[in-house]
């Protein structure tokens, strides 16, 4: 008796929780779904603007001579016979954004590659022999991801309202993990027996009506990807929450790192080796360490004073265990720290780890997929829910006084 009261209690909890959070849940997971393989089509679109190096013409374009009519480095003629230096294109983007020092430069490990580089929030897309810009500001793909990325989080709103926008998605995800837990709790039958658990396992060859199908439905989908969406869930805590970013350096006996603090950067004249001579010392300081497969190079200045940071990457998305950073200083050429994941505190390691299994990156493409494929039946246990509900809270009590009535 004890046991169906609270049965009882937990699914009208279940109920109304559902109704007053489904459709965020619903938002999260359909841009979620839309987001799964967002690194992957990114690429695809740069990998458009890739060029064939035997067709490149090489003789500097009007636009290459009036941005560097000397390589920064060494003072002589730009070389158009091969691909430009990451000199040449420091020196272009300090051109176009003179004001901006932070600069970002990709390089990717492949013949013809387009370089995308960013000097502090504006991004260029350059040809890797011309030095031409190629597209200014992020294409189409990426504005698309960076829309569904702020309704994903923040419901689209901007400014002040921005914060409120993340707030309902914050606490959203909230009812969503009770929702998981509580509907694990529902879905257990009365008989633990294999009949009871095939019923609760598998869809029905054939369904009665609709509301038997929406009903399997929503069990055996749920019971299905109840862990992964509970550790999508879990996870996205720690974006919302401070006390979830405590609680996961805390289990390691760690406080939450404060924020780094660096000295503003105004120019770029401090740093005296070559940047290209920087790039080819972190090419061999890959090759040496197993890393000659490196898909791409970041390289980072104008973040801290006399330093520049190469990121190492052997994936498309940021792998953790396929990736590591190299610093240099930018006065000696030297390596001044080589950070990689195992060198990370344990807290930090759990948060970085915890980060990527929210997005399913942490397997590779197959958790990607696999996230995605949640995300989706999310969107259709939301729909079954509110249809169930539906029938629950209207059309059942509808039916019933209809009935009453023409007993009468």
């Amino acid at each position: 008796m004890v046991a169906k009261t609270i049965k009882k209690w937990v699914f009208w909890a279940h109920l109304i929780a559902g109704l007053i959070a489904g459709i965020f849940v619903l938002c999260m997971s359909f841009t979620g779904v839309l987001l799964t393989y967002e690194r992957q089509i990114v690429e695809f679109s740069e990998r458009l603007h890739d060029v064939d190096p035997e067709n490149t013409n090489t003789t500097p374009t009007k636009q290459k001579n009036a941005l560097i009519s000397t390589d920064v480095s060494t003072g002589t003629s730009p070389r158009t016979s091969s691909r430009i230096s990451t000199d040449e294109v420091v020196s272009i983007l300090q051109t176009l954004k003179p004001n901006d020092p932070h600069i970002y430069v990709r390089w990717v490990n492949r013949e013809g590659a387009a370089i995308p580089a960013w000097a502090g929030r504006h991004s260029f897309l350059l040809h890797p022999y011309t030095g031409e810009i190629l597209r200014e500001g992020e294409g189409m793909v990426e504005e698309f991801f960076h829309v569904v990325t702020d309704f994903h989080r923040y419901l689209s709103l901007a400014g002040d309202y921005r914060a409120v926008g993340k707030n309902i998605t914050a606490y959203a995800n909230l009812i969503f993990l009770f929702l998981i837990v509580s509907g694990l709790y529902l879905w257990l039958p009365k008989r633990l027996n294999l009949r009871a658990l095939k019923q609760q396992f598998l869809l029905p060859k054939t369904y009665r009506n609709s509301y038997h199908r929406n009903r399997q439905w929503h069990f055996v989908f749920g019971i299905w990807c109840l862990i992964p969406l509970f550790v999508i869930a879990l996870t996205a805590t720690i974006f919302h929450f401070d006390w979830a970013n405590k609680a996961i350096y805390g289990a390691f006996g760690e406080s939450v790192p404060a924020r780094e603090q660096h000295e503003e950067i105004t120019s770029l004249s401090a740093d005296e080796v070559p940047y290209e001579t920087l790039f080819k010392s972190a090419q061999q300081h890959a090759n040496a360490n197993e890393y000659e497969d490196w898909y791409s190079m970041w390289m980072e200045i104008g973040e801290d004073i006399h330093e520049a940071r190469f990121f190492i990457d052997k994936s498309i998305g940021h792998r953790q265990e396929l990736a590591y950073s190299l610093f240099f200083d930018t006065r000696t050429g030297k390596v001044t720290k080589v950070l990689r994941k195992q060198d990370w505190s344990l807290g930090g390691q759990a948060w970085g780890t915890a980060r990527f299994l929210h997005t399913g990156e942490y397997f590779g493409v197959i958790g990607q997929t696999v996230a995605g494929l949640v995300s989706l039946l999310a969107c259709v246990l939301v729909y079954t829910g509110i249809v169930l509900a539906w029938r629950r809270l209207v059309s059942e009590p509808k039916r019933l006084r209809q009935n009453a009535e023409l007993t009468v």
